[in-house]
């Protein structure tokens, strides 16, 4: 019985969708995502930011500090924040 059990319990496991990207989340998060879970944390920190800035501009920037190891534990929504800011400086 405890190996049935122990079964179930590994294939529930498997079964178990991953969950969403929060702003929370790290870099190291960011960069293990699908690009539709990358696409829908960037959506979702769009609407939420009152910085418009060129949305390529961000995800390449949040792509840029995201291969940089010494960037890895940073929260993806401080980073969005200042590659937003620094999108929209550029635009001036």
């Amino acid at each position: 019985m405890p190996v049935r059990a122990f079964v179930i319990l590994m294939l529930g496991s498997i079964a178990t969708p991953a969950l969403a990207l929060q702003p929370q989340d790290t870099l190291r998060d960011w960069s293990a995502a699908t690009g539709a879970d990358r696409d829908r944390l960037l959506q979702q920190l769009e609407k939420s930011s009152a910085i418009a800035a060129p949305r390529k501009d961000v995800l390449s920037c949040l792509n840029d500090a995201a291969s940089m190891n010494a960037h890895a534990d940073l929260a993806i929504g401080d980073v969005f924040r200042a590659c937003a800011k620094q999108a929209s400086e550029d635009l001036i």
